[in-house]
């Protein structure tokens, strides 16, 4: 949308000067950011405090301190003040409020900043471009840090601090196997995937069990993509501990030695055979995914016999 200037003529058609017609009535059509960003700031208070919200800059930056996003604001400003915004200015206090942050807090991060990187952050690894997008997402993670408190216990309970296009629930997830993406081009995010994965572990220990279990394994697997050998074997022994009945837990160690080794490692499948019969013999939940990967393995050795 062009950007409708002060002494232009109001679109809607009344012939006046657009500071003296649609900024002083009621609205025709639905507001956009577009247009309220073309708007001065005071001319942004102006129009809020015909709304019955009166708000000044002061008053405003005290207000982004205490809410995690412009909605939230703007939601506490339908609850507190005597708002007369109707029909489709009913969308104007908290786009009101988006624009005034950009302008008047950029310092506060807030969630409609940290979904937009999110969602910038997908772009890029559909792209093919895991590294930037990692990056991107690390430094969202960083800021949802500062949002997650003690009692927290669980990524669900997080999910009140954060409102945006994806759950932290999906996100958190989406941010381990990335960065798993990423490790295959620059093993440095090999690294950065240990330490998240930690700290997501240590941050929100009462996490559905599944997912703590395909974190720690990640972080278990990340060490074997380093080449740290010793620690990858302590972490899976450490998993087979914590979750002694999960056949995935047994199938991703004996993948180490074959199936996702290091490129400079010879395959090691009586090792990885090993493991799995291990599996079976503990009596683990999806016994089928154990065997067939047997099975797998199998081909994959009699293949390599017989030179092909």
């Amino acid at each position: 949308m062009a950007k409708i200037g002060r002494n232009d003529p109001c679109p809607c058609g009344s012939g006046k000067k657009y500071k003296k017609c649609c900024l002083l009535k009621a609205r025709q059509k639905h507001w956009t950011l577009e247009e309220i960003r073309s708007f001065s700031t005071e001319e942004i208070l102006s129009k809020l405090g015909g709304f019955g919200i009166d708000v000044t800059k002061e008053e405003f930056l005290r207000e982004v301190e205490r809410f995690y996003s412009a909605s939230d604001l703007a939601e506490n400003w339908w609850k507190t003040c005597r708002v007369t915004a109707t029909g489709f200015d009913e969308d104007f206090p908290w786009m009101a409020a988006l624009v005034l942050w950009e302008r008047l807090a950029p310092h506060v991060m807030n969630s409609e900043k940290l979904d937009e990187m999110m969602q910038e952050g997908y772009r890029l690894c559909a792209e093919g471009r895991e590294e930037e997008g990692c990056r991107l997402w690390l430094e969202v993670w960083e800021h949802l840090k500062r949002r997650f408190t003690p009692e927290m216990k669980s990524i669900e309970d997080a999910e009140r601090v954060f409102s945006g296009t994806q759950y932290l629930f999906n996100w958190c997830q989406d941010l381990e196997a990335e960065l798993h993406n990423a490790g295959l081009k620059d093993p440095a995010f090999y690294q950065k995937r240990i330490e998240y994965c930690r700290e997501f572990c240590s941050l929100f220990p009462e996490t559905e069990g599944l997912i703590i279990e395909n974190m720690k394994r990640a972080e278990a697997e990340s060490y074997f993509a380093m080449g740290m050998v010793e620690q990858g074997e302590k972490a899976f022994r450490d998993l087979v501990r914590e979750f002694p009945g999960s056949a995935w837990v047994y199938i991703g160690w004996g993948d180490m030695y074959w199936l996702f080794r290091p490129s400079q490692t010879p395959r090691d499948y009586d090792k990885a055979e090993r493991i799995y019969r291990l599996a079976l013999e503990k009596g683990v939940a999806d016994r089928e995914d154990v065997l067939e990967r047997l099975q797998m393995l199998e081909e994959e050795r009699s293949k390599e016999r017989a030179g092909t």
